[in-house]
């Protein structure tokens, strides 16, 4: 008999005759289902006259569900290129940048998509920025036509935040406190940000800083963004390998 289990639980038994040979041959044992097996921990055991022979086991873990891939090598994808008083986004040698001038006036580059609920994925490389790297940097989601929506950033001296945008106000729904998770200066850090029903949820290079709860804004667009607080010192953010997914 050839038995599977499905977290503890049997789902299939068939009884069968040896036909690969004598003993010491290799027989393969498989399962399948149409569309796929479902995610869990698998068991197999191969019993011969009752006694059992030959065990073994594997994990199945659940597909992703991509929403949108970019790795801004192609500069026809859809994103937001323009300059503009408070900075300039574009495309630029296979990454998406997002230049803030300073002064405290954020900048960012939109999908010009819309989401309701999403994790976004990406690679933030800070290019240039204050000397004493008093910025900020990370992404938007559910942003609205009147820039209102969420912010999930870091900044290039170790802080993190989660804020809401309403009616142009900014408001705080995790005000900056600092990580040694995040990489300082210079630097590349991969930022996770979850938008989940009214769950916000910050990651940085695979730890969790925060979560917050809001629900605001149920859908909306997202956004790469960059804010340079100093007068007069930019700060250039390099964007990468993003990967928009299903919760």
């Amino acid at each position: 008999d050839s038995v599977w289990y499905l977290d503890g639980q049997e789902i299939w038994r068939d009884a069968f005759q040896w036909g690969v040979g004598e003993s010491g041959q290799t027989a393969i044992a498989h399962i399948e289902g149409e569309g796929g097996l479902p995610s869990g921990s698998y068991d197999w055991e191969l019993y011969v006259e009752g006694d059992l022979a030959v065990s073994g086991s594997f994990t199945v873990q659940g597909a992703v569900a991509v929403l949108l891939e970019d790795d801004f090598s192609d500069p026809g994808s859809g994103w937001e290129v323009g300059d503009y008083d408070t900075g300039s986004v574009g495309y630029q040698d296979g990454i998406y940048f997002v230049t803030s001038l300073g002064g405290g006036d954020m900048m960012w580059g939109v999908a010009s998509r819309s989401f309701d609920n999403l994790v976004i994925e990406v690679d933030a490389t800070q290019v240039s920025g204050p000397a004493n790297d008093n910025n900020a940097y990370g992404v938007m989601c559910r942003l609205q036509l009147n820039d209102d929506g969420y912010l999930m950033r870091i900044s290039g001296d170790g802080f993190y935040s989660i804020y809401k945008i309403v009616a142009g106000e900014f408001e705080a729904l995790v005000d900056w406190a600092e990580s040694d998770a995040i990489r300082q200066g210079n630097a590349t850090n991969r930022i996770v940000a979850t938008c989940d029903g009214s769950d916000l949820v910050l990651s940085v290079n695979g730890e969790v800083l925060v979560k917050a709860f809001d629900s605001t804004f149920p859908v909306g667009d997202i956004a790469l963004t960059a804010t340079s607080f100093e007068e007069g010192e930019s700060t250039e953010i390099h964007f990468d390998n993003l990967l928009v997914s299903a919760p």
